[in-house]
């Protein structure tokens, strides 16, 4: 695409639904999409447990405010997703959308019970939102990079590159090497010691955390931290760029100790665990 896919995600408040799905989209996809929200009767604020559960993924809503679909009415949308019945009644048409999609999804504000029940009404809906946007996109119309290994690296690590340099990681660019008579592209993130190695074998991405002579592949470090269950990446796609998309958002979720260097003994005892053969939650 050589523009951004422009998104209005609207709901009746503009309070929780909508605003985690412009953020998740924006978060997940933003290099393909440009994520609006809006409410066809705004609450006037953002839901703090709407903040809380996007905060939980790495990621802030600062900026959030509650809007008015007024805001975008005039404005040349390819999508409208209405993420609640009653905003789909409220705005059955936009006369300036190419399509026009409808979610019906529960409004987490409602859910009764403590304060801990009330945002695991939000964590839910923050889960259905990001499989259903998921979805959508693997739905939409785009190109697929096409190229050498070598080059969906390139592309792939223009992704995660800015997450890694705001923790001082600098690339030394691609290079091409044989593995058991295959060859793979490689290319190093790398901050005093240790290492995020991305790959592409035969058009696959793979991920690997070193530090020191410790080497472990990004699924088998998230089952250490006990993120196994949430991790994204890989997940199936028939982008090979969502690999890394994902990626990206598992690093800032759960990556934060190695990236900072705080969590490189609790890695080291993590490795030498899975060596040993042993439990690495129980070794830590």
């Amino acid at each position: 695409m050589t523009e951004k896919t422009k998104i209005l995600f609207l709901c009746t408040g503009n309070a929780a639904r909508s605003q985690m799905a412009e953020a998740l989209a924006r978060i997940d996809y933003g290099d393909l999409v440009r994520p609006f929200s809006a409410g066809s009767r705004p609450a006037g604020f953002v839901h703090p447990f709407a903040r809380l559960a996007i905060e939980e993924i790495g990621f802030r809503l600062d900026d959030a405010r509650s809007k008015p679909v007024d805001e975008y009415q005039s404005a040349a949308l390819d999508l409208v997703v209405t993420v609640c019945d009653s905003a789909a009644a409220d705005c059955p048409t936009w006369p300036r959308a190419r399509h026009i999609v409808n979610w019906s999804i529960e409004d987490p504000s409602f859910a009764q019970g403590g304060d801990e029940k009330r945002l695991a009404a939000f964590r839910a809906t923050r889960e259905e939102l990001r499989h259903r946007i998921d979805g959508l996109m693997e739905a939409l119309r785009r190109p697929q990079p096409r190229g050498t290994d070598a080059d969906l690296l390139v592309q792939g690590s223009k992704i995660v590159e800015g997450t890694l340099k705001e923790h001082g990681f600098k690339s030394d660019g691609v290079r091409e090497e044989k593995t058991k008579g295959r060859n793979v592209a490689v290319l190093e993130f790398a901050r005093r010691g240790r290492t995020i190695e991305l790959q592409v074998r035969s058009g696959v991405g793979i991920a690997l955390y070193a530090a020191a002579e410790r080497q472990m592949l990004h699924p088998d470090y998230m089952e250490c931290l006990g993120a196994s269950a949430l991790m994204r990446y890989p997940g199936l796609s028939k982008d090979p760029l969502d690999a890394f998309r994902r990626l990206r958002t598992d690093i800032v979720r759960f990556a934060g100790p190695f990236l900072t260097g705080k969590g490189l003994k609790e890695f080291g005892r993590f490795f030498d665990a899975r060596k040993g053969g042993k439990d690495p939650a129980r070794s830590a």
